[in-house]
């Protein structure tokens, strides 16, 4: 190729880069071609094309721009990731270099050695001692373990357990005189600071004697004939009791008797059981409910329960009357024994009417009941409750004598009673079963034995007089 060819093609490039037609200049001889174009900074030219908008052909420029741009991006991207993959894997490299290789157990020689994975071929050839090991548990240890793991209720095998135990011990502590006696000190130092060791203390002097013969409720007869002599003091000579209606009682089958509550401590129900067990020489007998924190409170709720109390449920009641047995109820639950010495005999709400529908379905009488003389045994002139969920009891009460007398001041006061029983509620004669369904029909049921129950209330305290500690 000659010197005029290739200035030709050099001066067709430029303007078919730029998408224009080349001038007429050029396509003379390559002097005049020369001389005809101008000369420009190489810095400067790119910016004045830019600037000026080209007549024909400038899109395809334009688009060839950006496509380089587009390419230089991609390219810068591709890098990048490059780059990032590289160190994902520089990290990773690091990761397999610090964790441990895995290292197999291999018995070989009459030796247990430790290997890394992949050299278990060459177990043989090393000589090296294996690493030092706690010792081997004792044969008791192992014995212990198969006892336990083989049969959790046989007699024959706690009792083997017990006993590798107490080799175990020996062995690893020689000296166990002195250690038994520290831990028994710290034992003991533990149960006075615990509340349960007093409750199984106290439950535990509650049932002393008790005979092997009891009802299906607790009733112990050994008890209650032992305990008879006390509470016949306490009716006749402490609390000097006067019944009045103890004819309306049925002769035989069962009946409930609704009874207002009062005091502290349940002995509404222990004098009216007396009253009634004396009455046609003991034909009949009472049982009686007693609310949750009485009955499973230490000493008291087991003397209760032996003495002829039941827990008070709905179940225990069905099952005592469908016997034919005298039960008596308090209505007033808690709310009862939480009345201050200003609120005495002003009768509080009767609960939901469970009595009333247990006498509809069975079809039993019920017979309102007054007790007077229980609330001044014990005024209450005030409830604590900081502790009392601690004792298990709704509140601690403040007495005259409690708590200022300490145990003493448990002992009730000789208040003067007067119990009065009315005869059977004749609203619930001729009323269905199907009447117990209905809570409108029972809660108006409801309010008129609680209003019968107050008007025996004012009758009593008005016979027994304004004096009622004399």
């Amino acid at each position: 190729m000659d010197e005029r060819t290739s200035r030709r093609i050099s001066v067709r490039a430029p303007a078919m880069a730029s998408g224009g037609e080349v001038p007429p200049e050029a396509s003379g001889d390559g002097v005049a071609a020369e001389a005809a174009l101008p000369r420009a900074r190489p810095s400067a030219r790119p910016a004045a094309r830019a600037s000026v908008p080209p007549a024909s052909g400038a899109a395809s420029g334009q688009d060839g721009g950006l496509t380089e741009k587009k390419q230089l991006g991609k390219k810068k991207a591709t890098k990048k990731k490059a780059s990032k993959k590289k160190a994902t894997k520089k990290k990773a490299s690091k990761k397999k270099a610090t964790k441990k290789k895995p290292r197999v157990v291999v018995e070989a020689a009459g030796q247990v050695l430790e290997l890394p994975q992949g050299r278990e071929a060459n177990a043989g050839r090393r000589s090296e001692p294996p690493p030092p090991s706690s010792p081997p548990p004792p044969p008791e240890l192992s014995t212990l373990l198969e006892d336990v793991s083989g049969a959790e209720s046989d007699g024959e095998a706690r009792r083997r357990a017990a006993e590798a135990i107490g080799r175990i011990a020996a062995r690893l502590y020689p000296d166990a005189a002195s250690r038994d006696q520290a831990d028994d000190r710290l034992s003991g130092a533990r149960q006075l600071l615990s509340t349960e060791y007093y409750v199984r203390r106290w439950t535990r002097i509650a049932m002393r004697g008790r005979s092997e013969r009891v009802d299906d409720f607790g009733l112990d007869r050994a008890y209650e004939a032992r305990i008879k002599p006390l509470l016949d003091f306490l009716y006749d000579h402490y609390f000097r009791v006067e019944v009045d209606g103890l004819e309306h009682l049925p002769e035989q089958g069962a009946a409930l008797l609704v009874c207002n509550r009062g005091g502290a401590l349940p002995w509404d129900g222990v004098m009216l059981k007396t009253a009634i067990g004396r009455h046609r020489g003991g034909a009949r007998e009472l049982r009686w409910l007693v609310e949750d924190f009485a009955f499973h409170a230490p000493f008291l709720g087991a003397t209760l329960n032996r003495a002829g109390a039941v827990r008070a449920c709905p179940e225990n009641a069905e099952r005592l009357l469908a016997r034919g047995e005298l039960l008596a109820v308090f209505p007033e639950g808690v709310k009862g024994v939480e009345k201050l010495y200003s609120e005495r005999y002003q009768l509080q709400r009767f609960g939901r009417g469970g009595h009333v529908k247990l006498a509809l379905r069975l079809g039993v009488p019920m017979l309102p009941v007054a007790i007077v003389g229980a609330e001044e045994s014990y005024p209450l002139l005030y409830r604590v409750r900081a502790f009392s969920r601690a004792l298990g009891v709704p509140f601690i009460p403040v007495t005259p004598t409690f708590p200022w007398l300490g145990p003493l001041g448990a002992l009730p006061l000789p208040s003067r009673w007067r119990i009065r029983i009315g005869p059977p509620v004749q609203d619930l004669d001729g009323l269905p079963a199907e009447t117990a369904n209905h809570s409108l029909r029972v809660n108006e049921l409801n309010e008129r034995v609680r209003n019968q129950v107050q008007q025996l209330l004012e009758g009593a305290l008005r016979d027994r007089g304004p004096g009622a500690y004399v």
